[in-house]
């Protein structure tokens, strides 16, 4: 009997198109923060990784695929596709709970989006790639501050920020010596030596052949380190809109007309990020036996390989194309409250410009204990201090974010029980923000916890799927000279689904 998968494809295919249409128009309106900082540069960055490096306390640079599902996909670090083994759709969306506090109040803001849609798929052995829609940044507050002014008398301040950037990408990742080892194991050097080190091990070059041993496993060893090396590259397109609006109202004044400010500033262009993986894995360990005067060095097979995994990433400094819109006029609001437009202050439409994204970089490194044990660690900066728009710089910081995070699976046997193959993640995160007001630096602390539930399994149709889970609790900021502390509850739920396509398994 023959199943043909070709409707399985059409379908899949259909709806990942339908998801990312509907994202296109999600994103374009979506506001995925409720913070007051995020009024400053672009606002919000959103986090790479999806719901897996979410759990992780937001680690991802040196995360790689495993030739054993399931497989994730890492956009954070386009080297990791080189390593996808199956198609794999990722689909997630977030909720936001936001807690602000000042000196003498306390408010609480909601907000869900849609997270993430990509979609990762292997060309060869050596070559993969993904495309997908991700949020670049967010901007989403409505704040307000009340001063008395001496002659003026009460001033009331509120600022309304909304939007964000969206950014589309695609992209590739190889790995340039994938058949490294093979062409040297094809090599007429090693079938020399490989010929010694088959001979009769009495003889009295005994130490020759234990030398020709040696080499043998150190240049297999090198090859094989030369072969996990993958580089990638992202190339995304970011496009999206920014409005800004700030009033300034005189509610004790019979003389003094409210003003109003407000900015629209709409953004696209290309950007490109960098990255590169390698991994070391150590499958055996060496000893000693004093008893074998022949062959004294050997080593003994571990019981889980170590996967020793590093990763870097970079992108370089990208100036947008932008267009501004500003009107700013004075106004009263008449007895109905409606708003009357006394005097135009200034009214520029279509200014063009440029906001420059800064240079970024970061490593990450990770260990991997057979399939049970995973932890990884990452650190990243970013140059914010060399951002402006339109040729005017805000005095933003440059960024650092430490994270550390493991995942934990009992057993990935197909045959264990069910909470036996669940992913049990957890992590943490540091970051020293973009943000220093009234002489205060502003940092975020974090601890995140969730979970991969299994759905459905089938080694034999080469299809997996599973139920990310993350939840993330953390604060921003401090109430130190009248500034703003967030306090929020952040969680994600995401759905992988792993195939293999375009083949047709036969069953007798």
């Amino acid at each position: 009997m023959t199943i043909s998968r070709k409707n399985t494809l059409k379908s899949i295919t259909s709806l990942f198109l339908l998801l990312l249409t509907l994202g296109f128009a999600n994103f374009a309106v979506a506001q995925t923060t409720s913070s007051p900082y995020s009024r400053y540069g672009i606002g919000d960055i959103g986090a790479k990784g999806f719901g897996q490096g979410f759990a992780l306390g937001g680690t991802y640079i040196a995360l790689q695929n495993d030739t054993v599902p399931m497989f994730f996909i890492n956009n954070g670090n386009p080297a990791s596709y080189s390593n996808m083994k199956l198609v794999t759709a990722e689909l997630g969306a977030n909720y936001n709970r936001t807690q602000l506090q000042s000196a003498d109040a306390k408010s609480t803001i909601n907000n869900a989006s849609l997270g993430y849609i990509s979609l990762a798929f292997p060309f060869k052995k050596w070559w993969g790639a993904s495309i997908g829609l991700v949020p670049f940044s967010s901007v989403g507050y409505k704040i307000s501050d009340e001063q008395d002014i001496t002659n003026i008398g009460t001033v009331k301040y509120l600022y309304e920020g909304t939007g964000g950037i969206n950014q589309v990408y695609f992209g590739n990742g190889i790995k340039p010596f994938y058949n490294l080892p093979r062409a040297y194991q094809m090599s007429g050097k090693y079938a020399i030596l490989n010929s010694k080190k088959n001979s009769d091990q009495t003889l009295k070059n005994c130490h020759q052949l234990f030398s020709d041993n040696q080499k043998i496993r150190k240049t297999l060893n090198r090859k094989k380190f030369m072969q996990s090396l993958s580089l990638g590259a992202n190339a995304s397109y970011l496009f999206g809109n920014m409005e800004n609006t700030r009033r300034s109202i005189f509610p004790s004044s019979l003389y003094a007309f409210n003003t109003r400010t407000g900015t629209n500033t709409r953004v696209d262009g290309m950007y490109f990020d960098y990255g590169m993986q390698m991994a070391y894995i150590v499958d055996s360990v060496k000893y000693k036996d004093k008893s074998d005067t022949c062959r004294p060095i050997k080593f003994r097979d571990l019981k889980d390989n170590v996967k020793i995994m590093f990763g870097v990433t970079f992108s370089s400094q990208t100036n947008l194309d932008a267009t501004i819109d500003s009107l700013s006029y004075s106004y009263f609001n008449n007895s109905l409250g409606y708003e009357i437009v006394k005097d135009t202050i200034e009214n520029t439409q279509g200014a063009k410009g440029k906001i420059t994204i800064p240079l970024s970089f970061g490593f990450g490194i990770g260990i991997k204990k057979g399939e049970r044990w995973t932890i990884a660690a990452d650190f990243a900066i970013q140059n914010w201090s060399d951002y402006s728009a339109f040729g005017v710089s805000q005095g933003l910081k440059n960024t650092m974010r430490t994270s550390l995070g493991a995942q934990y699976i009992p057993d990935s046997k197909p045959n264990a029980t069910y909470f036996k193959r669940t992913h049990y993640r957890i992590g943490v995160r540091y970051m020293q923000t973009a943000l220093e007001l009234k002489a205060t630096p502003l940092n975020e602390y974090a601890g995140s916890i969730g979970f991969g539930f299994p759905v459905g399994r089938s080694y034999i149709l080469q299809n997996f799927s599973m139920v990310n889970i993350g939840v993330e609790v953390g604060q921003r900021g401090t109430l130190t000279n009248g500034l703003i502390k967030e306090n929020f509850i952040k969680a994600t739920v995401g759905f992988t689904i792993n195939d293999k396509w375009f083949q047709k398994p036969k069953f007798d």
